[in-house]
């Protein structure tokens, strides 16, 4: 047919579209009851502070580390994660930190068993030892673990969007990439806005150029997409009884803050391709009523709360959590 383009891919394109990815049903079971699964679009909304990223950060470490190692369960996927990020919100210290405590979380699981029970494996030669792993010997292994993850920062939708393009290579010579992270997906929002004047499309077009690789990139190469969306947007009540939107840096936000709910209501302010693509949303929220920990001092932490709701199935499901210097601990 005259004018229609011959899509063209390499073997190595091939073996990363078809190949068979890692299942990531066990990544977190308190969040997900049978998955995620591939192409799964995953959206985080919640104001600022709201445990968005720390969230992010708590399934980049479930994904890069491995099941078992030394003899100890870390529970762990193994596999690798591209992460973007917009808002430079991104800590390698924060995650390595999360990392080390969950090796030695095992460690001290470890120690708490019977010696008779007791299992942790020499690196080299698979034998039995009596002690754990030595400190040089888990640097080494987080070291590891960490060139599971790529990450990549964008200053601009344009930035983003080339982004998105290049990483295609990436993609075919690493199959083992299931997840994408976007941390935020609107993080550009209010200057594509200014720059596109009074019309919409062109106030959007940026968005749904950023949507359309994104769906390329998700549907060929069978990846979950998690991405964070603030809640720079939301609808209150004013005296007539009528709702309205304000921004929630502007003065009026401030104002009524106290009286908003735990859970923020969900505004849409994304064009209508990145609503469509969406399969989840996680709504997260920070109470006003603090966790204190019996364990081991009466520590006084912020509670998290985080909504899931599955827009394929119309199921809801909740979860409280505090963040700790070790990551997310659920509060049961």
């Amino acid at each position: 047919m005259a004018g229609a383009k011959l899509e063209v891919e390499s073997g190595a394109q091939l073996l990363a579209r078809l190949s068979n990815k890692p299942k990531l049903k066990n990544l977190d079971t308190l969040l997900f009851q049978d998955g995620p699964q591939p192409k799964d679009v995953i959206e985080f909304y919640g104001e600022e502070g709201s445990g968005k990223t720390e969230m992010l950060l708590h399934l980049v470490a479930k994904c890069i580390l491995p099941s078992t190692w030394c003899g100890m369960n870390l529970n762990g996927q193994a596999v690798g994660v591209l992460f973007v990020d917009t808002d430079y919100h991104f800590s390698v210290i924060r995650l390595a930190s999360i990392l080390e405590h969950c090796v030695n979380s095992a460690v001290s699981l470890q120690h708490r068993l019977p010696k008779n029970d007791r299992c942790f494996k020499d690196l080299n030669e698979g034998r039995t030892l009596d002690s754990p792993p030595k400190e040089d010997e888990i640097d080494t292994f987080i070291k590891a673990c960490l060139k599971r993850l790529f990450v990549v920062k964008c200053n601009s939708s344009h930035q983003l969007i080339v982004t998105l393009h290049s990483l295609e290579s990436l993609l075919d010579s690493k199959p083992d990439i299931c997840v994408l992270m976007i941390d935020s997906l609107s993080a550009f929002y209010w200057i594509d806005r200014s720059n596109g004047g009074d019309n919409v499309t062109t106030q959007e077009a940026n968005q749904r150029r950023t949507v359309d690789v994104l769906s390329r990139l998700v549907m060929t190469y069978n990846l979950v997409l998690f991405a964070t969306k603030p809640a720079i947007i939301q609808r209150r009540a004013n005296d007539e009884g009528t709702s309205s939107t304000t921004s929630t840096d502007s003065p009026s936000h401030f104002a009524c803050k106290n009286k908003e709910k735990d859970s923020p209501e969900h505004y849409e302010y994304l064009c209508k391709s990145w609503q469509k693509f969406v399969t989840q949303r996680w709504t997260f929220s920070r109470s006003h009523k603090p966790f204190v920990t019996t364990m081991p001092s009466n520590a006084i932490l912020n509670r998290y709360k985080v909504t899931i709701a599955d827009l394929k199935m119309s199921t809801k499901l909740t979860r409280q959590f505090c963040i700790t210097d070790g990551g997310i601990e659920y509060i049961m």
